[in-house]
């Protein structure tokens, strides 16, 4: 009877798998959410906001988390906890992964703070979250509270993980870079490679797993290591295979799977601990589901928390304002030097160098006669060799109020070297903006009272009268209408007016017939025509030019598809009729997006490079032919 029982499961498993195995999952799908504890606080409070990306069956995601005017950062980090989807047969292994970042926000002042969406972008679609508004009441700004001065000295060196010595069990956070509980079946094990950093420098964590058996699943994970007063930076790749190595620890033998490693940068001077990671590991097979008796209990592991002492910024030397940490060289320029009033020109200024680039921050410049806008950030961060370094650029719109020349200020920024224990600025040449045309026409204002003329008499201003007539008699003012020079023109005109107003509805009734039957095919030379303009344009490095021309060949395009006039319908119209006329829903949201880089480009052209616009063009082509050839049956091109 057993034995019967066990091959009924394991036809049963097999039905399942098989059934599994049917399911297709080719497309990538992506979830961002933005969300927070609470919109409305009071000065002194704090607010949680947490955003989550999952990405499933997708690479490589570029991830742009917003700014935070009106709040300070006190605590933040990330996470990335994995899952995975296992295929059979021919259909390869699903990954889903998640991106959790959680922001602990202080308000500077109070007000009405926006929070722009966050955008992911993958390959070339973009998506975003939806915006956030936190309101701050009350008065008076309030910074947040330190922690206790840091020790004075440095802890030694800690020895590789190839050379482990496991601490005696205990609960309490370790002043050590090197901490674990020994088991003689697993244990968890956490290293860090500095244990007295300062304020703001690279700390990297490495969270490993001992086991004296091979893993045949994941551990599954209960609580991830709390990195509170810290910012956290993962340095394993998301896609990775768990290959373990082999030591030797109290004379017993291990398998050694790394399963966090991560560098977290202080926000804040004082004693930080990093929390300790807890999971269960589980020994079951897939030949248990036939014999549960046979299967082992899992284990439960919690590793040891490690105590940090941060070292504040030396007070010797140190600039005034907010100091970065790391090593950094800095480069800004504008996008043209000469400009007609009232236009913009962009200012960019990229930060380049070691250390946590996301928190680094730029003043805004200021000159008389100048408006600047607020900068628009972008920044690329990697960890070659485990060390955190990248960019991050900023993008100033200027528009100068009246001509003249004008000398924008170097851009610069402080930070302190840990390596060298100096304070270092780094900064950028002053530049040179003129300006010609008139000045900006200053907008209307009301008349005052005093302005406004008084509802009085003139002298001088009275009603005259026209003279007295002592009898009736017709006065003609003008000459008769057949005296007028123009009556014979117009008794000659009459016919070929008459002519006209038949002949004129007859040619615009065989035009339109005509176009009807062209219908896509004339809109494709047409479009076709306007792209070959747009390539012109970038041949000729006219940015202007190629974004106008590459915007009439998709708005062409749009003019035979939807029967109207495309350029005069908002963007929420513009998908609407596309989503009536069944364009399908990926289409539509490539379509405006390229429709919004032709936009937002007008404005700053000359910032935009030769490779970008040789991909806009690459997409704008794919979406005409595919407009073309998604015209109704009747109108189809042949």
């Amino acid at each position: 009877m057993r034995t019967g029982h066990s091959w009924l499961l394991a036809g049963c498993l097999v039905a399942a798998c098989a059934g599994y195995a049917a399911q297709v999952q080719a497309q990538a799908q992506v979830q961002v959410e933005m969300s927070a504890d609470r919109t409305e606080l009071s000065m002194g409070e704090s607010v949680v906001l947490n955003i989550s990306v999952q990405l499933q069956g997708a690479d490589s995601p570029r991830i742009e988390v917003p700014e935070f005017g009106g709040f300070q950062i006190v605590q933040r980090s990330v996470q990335r906890p994995m899952q995975f989807s296992f295929g059979f047969g021919q259909q390869a292994p699903m990954v889903t992964s998640t991106t959790q970042y959680i922001f602990v926000l202080v308000p500077r002042a109070p007000g009405r703070f926006p929070i722009k969406p966050v955008r992911v972008t993958v390959g070339q679609k973009v998506f975003q979250s939806q915006a956030l508004t936190l309101t701050v009441h009350g008065a008076g700004a309030q910074e947040p509270p330190g922690q206790g001065a840091p020790p004075d000295q440095q802890a030694p060196g800690q020895q590789p993980p190839t050379a482990a010595q496991v601490q005696p069990p205990t609960t309490t956070p370790q002043a050590t870079g090197d901490a674990a509980t020994f088991d003689a079946d697993a244990f968890l094990r956490t290293v860090v490679d500095k244990t007295s950093p300062y304020q703001g420098e690279q700390v990297t964590a490495t969270i490993y797993l001992y086991t004296h058996r091979n893993l045949q699943q994941m551990p599954e994970v209960r609580t991830e290591a709390s990195t509170d007063g810290f910012w956290t930076h993962d340095l394993l790749a998301a896609r990775r295979s768990m290959e373990p190595t082999r030591q030797v620890v109290n004379g017993h033998g291990f398998w050694v799977y790394v399963l966090r490693r991560f560098a977290a940068f202080p926000l804040q001077p004082g004693d930080l601990v990093l929390g300790a990671m807890s999971l269960t590991l589980s020994h079951e097979t897939i030949f248990d589901l036939l014999d549960p008796s046979h299967a082992e209990p899992n284990l439960q592991r919690t590793g040891v928390p490690l105590l940090l002492h941060v070292k504040p910024l030396p007070e010797t030397g140190k600039p005034a304002g907010d100091v970065a940490v790391g090593n950094f060289e800095l480069a800004a320029q504008l996008d043209r030097n000469q400009v007609v009033t009232g236009d913009a020109v962009t200012l960019t200024a990229t930060v380049r160098g070691r250390g946590n680039v996301r928190a680094l921050a730029l003043a805004t410049p200021s000159v008389p006669k100048l408006e600047v806008l607020q900068p628009e950030t972008h920044e690329v961060v990697e960890s070659p060799d485990d060390l955190v370094q990248g960019t991050r650029s900023f993008a100033w719109l200027i528009v100068p109020n009246a001509p003249g020349t004008y000398t924008i200020p170097p851009v610069q920024l402080d930070f302190f070297d840990p390596q060298s224990q100096s304070y270092k600025r780094v900064s950028s040449a002053a530049l040179t903006l003129t300006a010609a045309g008139n000045a900006r026409a200053a907008a209307p204002t009301e008349p005052t009272p005093s302005q406004t003329a008084p509802d009085v008499a003139v002298p001088g201003d009275e009603e005259s009268w026209p003279p007295i007539r002592t009898h009736a008699a017709f006065a003609r003012k003008q000459a008769k209408l057949a005296d007028q020079p123009s009556y014979a023109w117009g008794l000659g005109a009459a016919p070929f007016l008459w002519l006209l107003s038949i002949s004129v509805p007859a040619m615009q009734r065989r035009v339109r017939e005509r176009r009807q039957r062209g219908g896509p095919r004339e809109a494709l030379r047409v479009a076709r025509t306007k792209l070959a303009q747009a390539k012109a344009g970038l041949e000729a490095q006219d940015a202007k030019r190629f974004h106008a021309e590459l915007a009439a060949a998709l708005h062409t395009a749009l003019d035979a598809r939807l029967s109207v006039v495309a350029a005069g319908l908002t963007r929420p119209q513009l998908r609407a009729a596309l989503d009536a006329h069944g364009v399908p829903d990926g289409a539509i949201r490539e379509l405006l997006d390229v429709l919004e880089r032709c936009d937002f480009a007008r404005f700053s052209s000359a910032a935009v490079s030769a490779q970008d616009m040789q991909a806009l063009l690459a997409r704008g082509t794919s979406l005409v032919d595919g407009l073309a050839r998604s015209a109704p049956k009747s109108e189809a091109p042949t």
